[in-house]
């Protein structure tokens, strides 16, 4: 058995560069991002190549080792090159852009020491830092100090976390599901959607509300729904509200919306993932003035806040609703 330890651990080393061999490829490695950074104004938003990529598959996974160049060459020919170029200064389309370069190395750093920060124990200094995040996007939102959250990999699992703390916050059984009303708009990103589904919420009724002529929810009309709800014996349940839709980038009147909320006891969601992070500068605060008094809130700093992806984030007023769902 220890001689047997000793060839796998001799084999083992093979893994492992010395530091020359580390600096050969950091080098080759740098060499191919500075080309890439330096192209940056003549790259195409969208490039159609004729495999769309396929030619990856001629270089499959192997036991044995990949040269550096071959593999450089491999990642710009079949995955930089065709499909959407975020970085691009021609790309208008979506929403997500190009990371900042700090963040790429924060990216490296994070990486290479590899620290677990799914408990404290493991890593305090990481844990740390992401709370540190969140409170820091909570108090720019104007979330009070009862507030938490988490770091998520982006908008679609930010929404799944919020809609699981509304549906244990309001008590709701498998038994409920089919009087609950989620209330929304066809401006909603499909996420929310998807994330009742997954969270067994499909047989929510969906009611979606009519649009004024700037794509935001009608709070008249939200009003007289809920209002027809509550007589038909169905659980007016769950308000979720768009702070900068994906499509025209709307945001829904909050403050109207609040109340609504509160009057009629719902959860009031808002899906920021897109504009929540303008309230950092005074313009912003005032086109999303009210999304401060949501229960719930997400965010993606891999979209306005230039944080590589994927990188999203949820918000809840009372951290102790989203730490009952979520215990263990």
């Amino acid at each position: 058995m220890e001689e047997r330890l000793k060839q796998l651990e001799t084999q083992s080393r093979k893994l492992v560069p010395t530091a020359d061999e580390r600096a050969l490829m950091q080098k080759k490695v740098i060499a191919y991002s500075e080309k890439f950074l330096e192209r940056i104004p003549t790259l195409p938003a969208f490039l159609a190549t004729s495999d769309q990529g396929a030619g990856l598959l001629d270089s499959p996974i192997s036991e044995g080792p990949v040269d550096i160049d071959d593999a450089l060459r491999t990642l710009e020919q079949h995955v930089d090159r065709p499909g959407v170029n975020l970085a691009s200064q021609g790309y208008l389309a979506f929403i997500p852009a190009t990371g900042l370069y700090v963040s790429a190395l924060a990216d490296y750093l994070a990486a290479v020491t590899n620290r677990y920060s799914g408990v404290f124990f493991a890593s305090p200094g990481a844990v740390r830092m992401e709370s540190m995040l969140v409170r820091w996007m909570a108090d720019f939102i104007g979330y009070p100090e009862t507030a938490g959250g988490d770091l998520t990999s982006g908008g679609s699992v930010a929404n799944l976390i919020a809609v699981v703390s509304a549906r244990d916050a309001h008590g709701l059984r498998a038994r409920d599901y089919p009087k609950s009303v989620v209330y929304l708009t066809r401006q909603a990103h499909h996420s929310i959607e998807k994330a009742l589904r997954i969270a067994g919420l499909g047989e929510c009724v969906k009611r979606f509300i009519p649009l004024d002529a700037r794509f935001r929810m009608r709070v008249d009309e939200l009003e007289r729904v809920i209002k027809d709800d509550k007589q038909s014996g169905l659980r007016p349940w769950l308000l979720a509200a768009a702070a900068g839709s994906t499509d025209t980038g709307a945001v829904d009147p909050l403050v109207e919306l609040a109340g609504v909320a509160r009057d009629h006891g719902l959860w009031f969601h808002v899906d920021g993932a897109y504009g929540a992070t303008f309230a950092l500068c005074e313009p912003g605060k005032r086109a999303l003035a009210g999304i401060e008094k949501s229960d719930s809130l997400i965010l993606d700093p891999h979209k306005s806040l230039y944080v590589p992806l994927g990188m999203g984030a949820v918000l809840v007023r009372d951290v102790r609703v989203m730490q009952h769902a979520f215990a263990y």
